[in-house]
């Protein structure tokens, strides 16, 4: 992945710089900003090549137990007594909750653009960048009691989503030790997330299924909705600040001798 990313931003700059098609000498062309055809071509499959599967897990107790009593054992002490020692063991136990996000055939359905690239100082470049795709939802809960599960039951819906994310790549050179060539450090990470979604559909809930699981998914999606207008923003907020944690990569270093071929 590091190799891509330097490849990546190493060849960035000559997407940047493509010459515009030739127009009249009367007609001047506007300035559009760069092309970014190229940069969101190489972005997409990078982003392919390292997606996680699933994209999101969430687990809340999930697997959790507890220490239970299962019996009584007699032992004697004595002739004629006997002490009890309760017997305990480890058993399932409380409320798991899990939360599972995957994207749908996401070669076909991912789409990823990038806009308004700018450069507000040297070494630093700004660009936007708008990912979508369409993903799956499954919630799943079960209660168990002392090893016993008294429910299980899960919830399956699909949405596409969509995040807008503001790419900030720095880059900096550092004297490399034996040769006359830098070593160019590089660092891309988001720095601001705005996630959204659209066309939320339930389509399995409760033990139902089709138009019925339909209704009823709408239904409670409405209603939380009018009860706690800030939920959704909430949940939402967490998604951006998720985004924006998990972009933040480490620094990547590429030793410029050493990828020309050369030792010095």
């Amino acid at each position: 992945m590091f190799r891509d990313l330097a490849v990546l931003v190493l060849i960035a700059p000559v997407a940047f710089a493509q010459t515009p098609p030739p127009v009249k000498a009367t007609a001047p062309p506007a300035d559009k900003g760069p092309d970014t055809k190229h940069l969101s071509e190489n972005l997409r499959a990078l982003l392919l090549a390292n997606l996680p599967d699933p994209l999101v897990q969430t687990n809340h107790h999930w697997g959790e137990q507890k220490e239970v009593a299962i019996g009584l054992k007699w032992e004697r002490k004595g002739v004629i007594r006997f002490r009890p020692e309760v017997m305990r063991d480890v058993k399932n136990d409380g409320h798991w909750e899990r939360v599972t996000v995957d994207a749908v055939d996401p070669a076909k359905t991912l789409k990823l653009t990038v806009s308004d690239v700018r450069t507000p100082e040297a070494g630093k470049t700004l660009f936007d960048a708008v990912v979508h795709t369409d993903v799956k939802l499954k919630y799943e809960q079960q209660q168990w009691a002392m090893g016993k599960r008294v429910y299980a039951g899960e919830t399956r819906a699909k949405c596409s989503t969509g995040v807008t994310m503001t790419v900030e790549v720095t880059s900096r050179t550092e004297p490399t030790p034996g040769s006359l060539l830098p070593t160019l450090v590089l660092r891309v990470r988001v720095t601001q997330a705005k996630l959204s979604y659209w066309d939320l559909e339930c389509e399995h809930t409760l033990g139902m299924d089709g138009p019925a699981a339909k209704a009823l998914g709408k239904a409670v999606h409405e209603f939380l909705k009018k009860v706690k207008p800030d939920l959704e923003k909430d949940l939402l907020a967490k998604a951006n600040a998720a985004v924006v944690k998990a972009a933040d990569t480490k620094e990547v270093k590429v030793e410029l001798g050493k990828l020309l071929g050369g030792k010095k």
